[in-house]
C-alpha cells in the first residue's frame, strides 16, 4: 500500500512539474506596447464600439522567453467618439481603452491602463492627446506608428 502511495504520488508529481513546465508566469504591470494594425477612420467610430488592434513588438518576460507574441490581437472600446464632446468648450476628442490581448492558443490576458486619447486638431491644450492623420474630409485615422501603452492587470500563468 505504501509503494502504491509513493508511485501514485510520483506520478501527480510528473504531470504537474509537466505542466508548470508549460507554463509562463506573466506578472501584473507588465507593459504591453499596441498598434493599429490598419486604417481606422477615426469619425466612423461610434460610442462603446470594439475595435482591433495589435501587440507592437514582442512582450518578453525577465527569462528572455516570449509571454505575448508581436502582433497578437488586442481588444479594444471607444469611450468616446468624436461625434461627442464631453465640455463645451473642449475640442473633440476619440478615447479608447484597451482591454484585453488575446494568445495565439486562445487564451485572453486581460489589460489595464491602457487609455489612448486622439483629437482632431493640432493644438488642444491637452498634452496627452494624439493627432489623428487627416486622409480626406471623410477620413481622420488613427496612426498605425503610434504605439499605445496598456499593462497586464493580474499576474496569471500562461501556456506556452
Amino acid at each position: 500500500m505504501k509503494k502504491l502511495a509513493i508511485l501514485l504520488f510520483a506520478l501527480v508529481s510528473g504531470v504537474y512539474q509537466a505542466e508548470a513546465q508549460n507554463k509562463l508566469l506573466l506578472t501584473a504591470g507588465t507593459d504591453v506596447p499596441v498598434v493599429a494594425a490598419q486604417e481606422i477612420n477615426a469619425k466612423e467610430l461610434k460610442e462603446s464600439q470594439m475595435i482591433e488592434l495589435v501587440t507592437a513588438d514582442d512582450v518578453k518576460l525577465e527569462s528572455g522567453e516570449i509571454a505575448i507574441p508581436k502582433g497578437s490581437q488586442v481588444t479594444a472600446r471607444v469611450r468616446t467618439s468624436l461625434k461627442q464632446r464631453v465640455l463645451a468648450n473642449q475640442k473633440r476628442r476619440l478615447i479608447i481603452d484597451i482591454k484585453e490581448v488575446k494568445l495565439p492558443n486562445g487564451a485572453k490576458v486581460p489589460l489595464c491602463n491602457g487609455v489612448a486619447s486622439f483629437t482632431a486638431g493640432k493644438s488642444t491644450g491637452d498634452l496627452d492627446a494624439v493627432p489623428l492623420k487627416y486622409a480626406s474630409s471623410n477620413k481622420l485615422l488613427i496612426p498605425t506608428d503610434y504605439v499605445m501603452k496598456a499593462k497586464v492587470e493580474v499576474t496569471q500563468n500562461i501556456s506556452k
